[in-house]
């Protein structure tokens, strides 16, 4: 399905996708930044295909055949989407009021979970310290500014199994995964930043 909803928010979303920079009314959010960083750290490592400076993160395989693994456990994508306006064309979008505070939970839920996932991936690749980096800045950065309270309790989700071809099998689907929620992240933060919300 193709959307095509005018405002921030379809501004951000064209100038994250032509690589521009964020029209500057939405960047007054302080994390907005360490979302782009983020993104930026993941999407380099997808262009790259996991060819990176000191080895293949998905050798013997392609991963772009593979499908994204998304945590099974957030609403982020449902919570933080923005509320229908009559601007918008995209049939599924919610009705009904949007919760700050609820969409900001599942983010911090989302980022907690690969920060345990990328920490937990062994061997530990320092071809990954960057979106560990940048996964951890913006977690510091949603507390540091009123991102929730206490971390979100969530069940348990482990994805490694030990096997070396399957570990890299997981990390590829997680990545992308963790790829497509990082732009859903940027999306939900600049449509926050831009008080578009409490119209």
């Amino acid at each position: 399905m193709v959307c095509v909803c005018v405002g921030a928010v379809f501004c951000v979303v064209v100038a994250l996708a032509m690589g521009s920079p964020v029209p500057l009314n939405t960047q007054q959010c302080p994390c907005t930044s360490a979302a782009r960083s983020l993104l930026s750290s993941l999407s380099h490592i997808m262009e790259k295909e996991g060819k990176m400076k000191h080895q293949d993160l998905f050798a013997g395989f392609n991963c772009t055949d593979l499908e994204a693994r998304m945590i099974p456990h957030t609403q982020t994508a449902s919570v933080c989407q923005p509320i229908a306006t009559d601007n918008t064309s995209c049939s599924d979008r919610r009705d009904s009021s949007f919760s700050v505070t609820e969409c900001l939970r599942n983010i911090r839920g989302d980022l907690h979970y690969y920060d345990l996932l990328l920490n937990s991936y062994e061997p530990s690749v320092s071809d990954l310290s960057p979106v560990m980096t940048a996964t951890k800045d913006l977690k510091h950065c949603l507390k540091a500014n009123g991102g929730g309270t206490a971390e979100a309790e969530f069940p348990e989700w482990d994805v490694w199994s030990r096997s070396s071809f399957d570990d890299r099998l997981s990390l590829c689907k997680t990545l992308k995964g963790f790829h497509v929620r990082a732009i859903t992240m940027n999306r939900a933060l600049a449509y926050i930043a831009s008080g578009d919300h409490r119209k």
